[in-house]
């Protein structure tokens, strides 16, 4: 296959595109393989620098993962496709003719107890990304009657290879832009919010809640985490985040929690801190925002109950506003008669609101936003 045809420009329009939608990723490797005659295309990260651990590898089981995993798979010591993709420099394209001998690859435990069961004894892989203790990393992997890659094939992967490094390095920079762009929204709004990472990190705060933090009202940041003075407090407050992190109590239903925070002044009014997960991705590369804490203002506020809609909860603004119209206690024929739609249009923006929501009647759905 040339380079230049439309096939492989496919190929690797597909892979820009997975760093937008990491749906994709899966239909992009699938096609790497088909190129290179290759029986899978496999994506992974291996280190402890890793956010969550991934090895993407289309058409085989996915209980394969398990597998390696107890096989120690991603331990260089124990697998030299690991340990050649840890020493070689970026995207150099390697196969097992490049790390070792035909009589180590007979002999080697990883093939023997792992890739030849699963019919994966040979592979041409390509390190992507290095950092401290992380590598990522492209493969294809080769079942036996497919044999070693060849020299067409071997090019077809390193003219594609720099491709999906981008694609990666793309998605990186996307995720790393998550906090940045969700402190814009909520500063917009007036909002005293901080957007934390999976391990409770403050990654961005709005201007309001910089000034909770150094203002004096029971809370400090220290190094890079929100903490509170008193200790049952912080407590409380360090519990909420790392169930926040953790992820949804139900599908559609982010975990969520509120901690009051006194800090030295008993008599005045507590400080509220609403903490909540937010949407987690298919396929993370570096540290996305996982935990939004939002100060709470004056109960009630139907501009903060839109903001918690819309930012957490992912509501559109005609979902929005169903929302808090039903709230307070009108009917879909209303709403439909108050915005000259079909009952059945209104009706069907309810079961989205509920959905997202994870109430199942309007009583239900009143007592979630007073939450708010």
């Amino acid at each position: 296959m040339l380079r230049s045809d439309e096939r492989w420009l496919s190929i690797a329009d597909e892979f820009y595109s997975a760093a937008v939608d990491h749906s994709r990723w899966y239909s992009a490797l699938e096609g790497l393989a088909t190129a290179t005659g290759s029986r899978s295309g496999e994506l992974i990260t291996i280190g402890s620098d890793a956010v969550v651990p991934i090895n993407l590898m289309t058409n085989i089981d996915p209980i394969i993962n398990e597998d390696f995993r107890a096989c120690r798979g991603g331990d260089p010591a124990f697998n030299p496709r690991v340990n050649a993709g840890m020493r070689s420099p970026v995207l150099k394209i390697m196969a097992e003719c490049d790390f070792m001998t035909p009589e180590e690859h007979a002999v080697h435990p990883h093939y023997a107890e792992f890739a030849r069961p699963w019919d994966i004894p040979y592979i041409c892989l390509a390190t992507l990304e290095r950092r401290n203790d992380l590598l990522i990393g492209l493969a294809v992997v080769r079942s036996a009657r497919e044999g070693h890659i060849n020299s067409e094939q071997r090019e077809v992967f390193a003219s594609l290879a720099p491709h999906v490094r981008a694609a990666v390095r793309m998605q990186i920079a996307l995720e790393g832009n998550g906090a940045v762009l969700l402190k814009g929204a909520l500063e917009a709004l007036a909002i005293p919010a901080f957007v934390c990472g999976r391990l409770g990190e403050v990654q961005a705060m709005t201007a309001q809640a910089e000034e909770l933090a150094r203002g004096g009202r029971g809370l400090i940041m220290r190094q890079r985490h929100l903490r509170a003075f008193r200790d049952d407090e912080d407590k409380a407050l360090s519990d909420a985040i790392a169930r926040a992190a953790r992820g949804l109590e139900r599908p559609g239903a982010p975990a969520m929690s509120s901690v009051a925070i006194r800090g030295t002044d008993e008599s005045g009014t507590p400080l509220v801190l609403d903490v909540m997960s937010l949407p987690s991705v298919a396929l993370e590369l570096s540290s996305t925002p996982r935990v939004l804490i939002v100060a709470r203002g004056a109960r009630g506020s139907e501009s903060r109950k839109a903001a918690v809609l819309q930012g957490i909860y992912g509501f559109t603004s005609a979902e929005t506003d169903v929302a808090l119209q039903l709230a307070q206690g009108k009917s879909a024929e209303t709403l439909a008669q108050e915005r000259k739609v079909a009952v059945g249009t209104v009706r069907v923006q309810i079961k989205s609101v509920f959905a997202k929501l994870g109430v199942g009647r309007q009583a239900e759905l009143v007592a979630k936003l007073s939450e708010f």
